[in-house]
């Protein structure tokens, strides 16, 4: 076993650590690796264990892979595969790293992918060996990390083993170690119909009148509408067209935009978007009237379902009669139907007009785990607490109000919110 020793600020890594938890029912094994690159022979059964339980794009290989090659700077990489023989029970891609805010800090545990955007996920542990993983995960981190607080979100609103995982940490948690869940937003989830009429059919009656209204004045209009996926050829330039689109409408009204506001955005996305078309995952919808591009639609297929990552589109004229929402949305159904897409994920945040397009919203929850002695709790209260006033402050106060009617240009996101703000909630 090839140990590695470091200062007592940072864990101990080694390539391939492996426990055996004896239990009445099963003997659960797992192992630590510290980097993707000794994992690829295993790249399509992680893939195939995260889509077998529900879960998200952002949680496979080289999703994973590719945000550790932007995000990972300064952080230490704890990834634990849990086994019972040879079927795999878990797959949680941890890092480690410490945050300053002042004179304080704390160190924390999060989940690869978990910042620096702004996604939701499942964890990534089979049901019936949850009990198992999280005692075996919560032994090892006691034994060989110092640590504060460990953080598992934003967990989607459909993850269905929510109170089990609670329900563990719990038991295992009682006198060393608290636990507490947290909501801290919602997202949005389209069901998808047998059809775009009965999609159609199940909004109200006003909605159902500016859909017809819609396309019957693009076809009064003598607009036709057409919609393309990027292909090889066209991917580079359809994505940069994309990004122009999207850019250009947000910072028309003051704000960022997402391929400024967070870091290295555009270059993440650009590569993981190559990456995920190789594996027909990606799909990246530009919409035409008459031939000339007037919207995209960023998204991604993984099992049956779409996440619908961001949008772009023209500013149509205020007095238009012609509903964009509507020709986009039409376009989603009818690529999630020849996907055999059964729910499209709308991601963070209640719109209005996704709910108008009969979105339903789940919450978004955090578990946190941290030592129950009093100095240990109190520091990571008091560290909380500052984090969510500097939240609100930066993003609610100045980002969002103030620099608008400045008129200051926004630069990225400052890195060490995008840190911070998700242990805030």
């Amino acid at each position: 076993m090839n140990m590695i020793k470091i200062n007592s600020d940072h864990v101990c890594h080694s390539n391939d650590i492996q426990s055996d938890r004896l239990t009445s029912d099963n003997k659960i094994t797992f192992q630590v690796y510290n980097d993707f690159q000794s994992m690829y022979s295993m790249l399509s059964d992680w893939d195939d264990f995260i889509e077998s339980l529900g879960g998200e794009i952002f949680l496979t290989f080289d999703w994973c892979q590719t945000w550790w090659k932007y995000y990972g700077t300064k952080r230490e990489l704890s990834i634990f595969v849990f086994r019972n023989g040879s079927e795999i029970c878990g797959i949680l891609p941890l890092f480690r790293e410490k945050i300053w805010l002042g004179p304080l800090s704390i160190i924390v545990i999060k989940m690869v992918s978990s910042d620096f955007m702004p996604v939701t996920m499942t964890v990534p542990i089979r049901e019936k060996y949850i009990d198992q993983v999280v005692d075996l995960l919560i032994e090892e981190i006691h034994a060989k990390w110092r640590w504060h607080l460990l953080h598992l979100g934003a967990i989607c609103g459909k993850y269905n083993s929510l109170k089990t995982l609670i329900d563990a940490f719990k038991k295992e948690t009682i006198n060393k170690y608290a636990c507490s869940l947290k909501t801290e937003d919602v997202q949005t989830y389209f069901t998808i119909a047998d059809n775009w009429e009965s999609q159609v059919a199940g909004l109200t009656s006003k909605q159902r009148t500016n859909v017809r209204r819609t396309f019957r004045e693009t076809s009064g209009k003598g607009i036709e509408i057409g919609s393309s996926l990027a292909s090889e050829e066209t991917l580079s330039q359809m994505f940069d067209n994309f990004v122009q689109m999207h850019q250009k409408h947000w910072q028309g009204i003051g704000m960022a935009g997402h391929f400024v506001a967070w870091p290295d955005a555009k270059e993440f996305h650009h590569e993981i978007a190559k990456i995920q078309y190789g594996y027909n995952r990606l799909r990246l919808i530009e919409i035409k009237f008459n031939d000339t591009p007037v919207g995209y639609e960023y998204i991604y297929r993984f099992g049956d379902e779409y996440c619908w990552f961001l949008n772009a589109r023209v500013d149509f004229e205020s007095n238009s009669r012609i509903d964009y929402k509507w020709i986009a949305f039409h376009a989603k159904v009818e690529n999630a139907l020849k996907d055999n897409v059964k729910t499209i994920d709308a991601m963070r945040g209640m719109y209005d007009y996704k709910l108008l397009m009969g979105g339903k919203i789940m919450p978004i929850n955090n578990i946190f785990v941290y030592p129950a002695d009093y100095p240990s709790k109190s520091r990571v209260f008091i560290f909380r607490l500052l984090a969510k006033y500097i939240s609100i402050f930066y993003y609610k106060i100045w980002r969002l109000r103030l620099a608008p009617r400045l008129n200051v240009r926004l630069q990225p996101f400052w890195k060490k919110w995008v840190r911070f703000h998700p242990l805030a909630s």
